[in-house]
């Protein structure tokens, strides 16, 4: 990998949608265990069992789609 996980975190913090964010996973062909340490930085654990599509969209899900639920609760 090479930009660290924090970064990949913060960038796919700071991305629109979730298909915006899977396709910035995507160009960087992140393996497993990239996709596992990305996950570490957002604070998501025991996702060891996953597959790697399932990592996927559980990365995609913590980093973009809770923060544009709570962005929806606070306009509610």
């Amino acid at each position: 990998m090479t930009t660290t996980p924090e970064a990949v975190a913060a960038r796919l913090r700071a991305t629109g949608t979730e298909d915006e964010g899977a396709a910035y996973l995507r160009s960087l062909r992140l393996n497993r265990d990239d996709l596992l340490a990305v996950a570490t930085a957002l604070g998501l654990s025991r996702l060891g069992r996953l597959s790697t599509k399932a990592l996927e969209a559980k990365v995609l899900h913590q980093a973009i789609g809770a923060r544009r639920k709570f962005e929806g609760l606070r306009h509610w």
